[in-house]
């Protein structure tokens, strides 16, 4: 029996840069920085990117092929390691 002040060996304890929630597009663009550091990268605007967060997905012109926003998401990520093809597919139901 463990009291509160026993500790639980490391493999038991969650790690912290893993979400307990289904993943986000806001997850993702906190990931790579925030949206101001996402704009810049991408040369969009920042109004853009939090519309991207509000819809929960990234525009569908990049799942035509049109943009490629997925992919420099992607290369933009510090600890999440997302394909372009997970990235395309947060928030829509495909």
């Amino acid at each position: 029996m463990t009291t509160s002040a026993q500790q639980l060996p490391q493999e038991f304890c969650p790690d912290p840069n893993v979400p307990t929630r289904p993943v986000t597009l806001r997850d993702v663009i906190k990931d790579c920085g925030g949206a101001a550091l996402v704009a810049a990268g991408i040369g969009v605007s920042a109004p853009s990117v939090y519309g991207w967060v509000s819809q929960g997905h990234i525009p569908l012109s990049d799942l035509h092929g049109k943009t490629s926003y997925s992919d420099q998401l992607a290369s933009m990520q510090r600890t999440m390691k997302l394909t372009p093809v997970e990235i395309r597919r947060l928030g829509l139901r495909i």
